[in-house]
């Protein structure tokens, strides 16, 4: 998926944070699913080292809640996002792992919460809930957090108010799929228009083949 920003992903490790940065990771050619799976979720290139622990959520349901937008969001744009969200949980739950996502805004502690800020592609993260500040985004950008047994203990994600209205269902979708897990961006020319995941392409707004076996594999 094409993105400006850095994908950011954080651990909480022993009290610690630690935070990985970086762009997608660049193969060539359809991989296998093993190597696949090794890519999206610990940043493997085929034959090569993780970059970072596979994390998961430990339960079967994980709640999802839609912050409020920002005061100046248009209400276009704002009505957009709620059904682009709704859709892409829809999307995420058909792909039959082990793990449903259930969206509910009134939660006050919800397990990854979306947020709409007065922020555009470039701008650095400022006041979102569970992200630090200071980070470059793109018109989507996520924030994972994990425990020393590598199980996901909360997610935010946040939609730029500059995304057009054409890039918000792919954008949404993939920003919520990695919420699951699934770090890393894929560099790769056969992957583009294909899957969720590829880094150069916003054309992707269904899961299909390896996007839809990825889940199944990591939440069995």
């Amino acid at each position: 998926m094409a993105r400006a920003g850095l994908l950011a992903i954080a651990a909480l490790w022993l009290g610690t944070m630690q935070a990985v940065a970086g762009d997608g990771i660049a193969t060539e050619g359809k991989l296998s699913d093993k190597d696949f799976f090794r890519l999206a979720t610990c940043g493997a290139t085929p034959g090569g080292d993780c970059l970072g622990p596979v994390v998961r959520w430990s339960k079967a349901e994980v709640t999802v809640s839609l912050a409020p937008a920002h005061r100046r969001c248009p209400p276009k744009l704002a009505k957009a996002m709620s059904e682009a969200l709704d859709r892409a949980i829809s999307e995420t739950n058909r792909a039959g792992a082990g793990i449903r996502l259930l969206r509910d805004d009134r939660l006050s502690a919800p397990d990854i919460i979306v947020s709409r800020p007065a922020l555009s592609e470039g701008e650095r993260t400022r006041n979102i809930p569970r992200m630090p500040n200071g980070h470059e985004i793109g018109v989507g950008f996520m924030w994972l957090w994990w425990d020393e047994q590598a199980e996901i203990t909360e997610a935010s994600m946040l939609i730029a108010e500059d995304i057009t209205i054409e890039d918000l269902p792919s954008v949404m979708l993939e920003e919520l799929f990695q919420c699951l897990g699934f770090l890393y961006d894929i560099e790769n020319r056969y992957y583009e228009g294909r899957l969720i995941l590829s880094q150069d392409s916003n054309a992707t707004t269904r899961l299909a083949g390896q996007d839809r076996m990825i889940p199944r594999r990591l939440y069995p």
